[in-house]
């Protein structure tokens, strides 16, 4: 039990230049527009990259930061946004 409490004082910590997921993407500009209709986009200028995702669409697992994604659900509406 010492040896893995000694692993966790060594463990990295963040830096405060890291900034948080939610500032590396455009999350925040479309967080608000969750329960909208996709169409409420059309509006925005959302900064590349930009995944939208759509009900039963495949997409790839791989995490990227900067990219913005949105998930509408099956009526059409914006249902989660997140960075990644």
């Amino acid at each position: 039990m010492l040896s893995l409490s000694a692993c966790k004082e060594n463990a990295p910590n963040v830096t405060e230049n890291t900034p948080p997921a939610e500032e590396t993407c455009a999350a925040a500009l479309i967080t608000p527009l969750i329960g909208e209709p996709q169409s409420a986009l059309d509006a925005l200028m959302v900064p590349e990259p930009l995944r939208i995702i759509l009900p039963g669409m495949t997409v790839t697992m791989d995490h990227r930061p900067e990219r913005t994604n949105i998930e509408v659900d099956d009526t059409g509406r914006i249902s989660r946004v997140w960075c990644g």
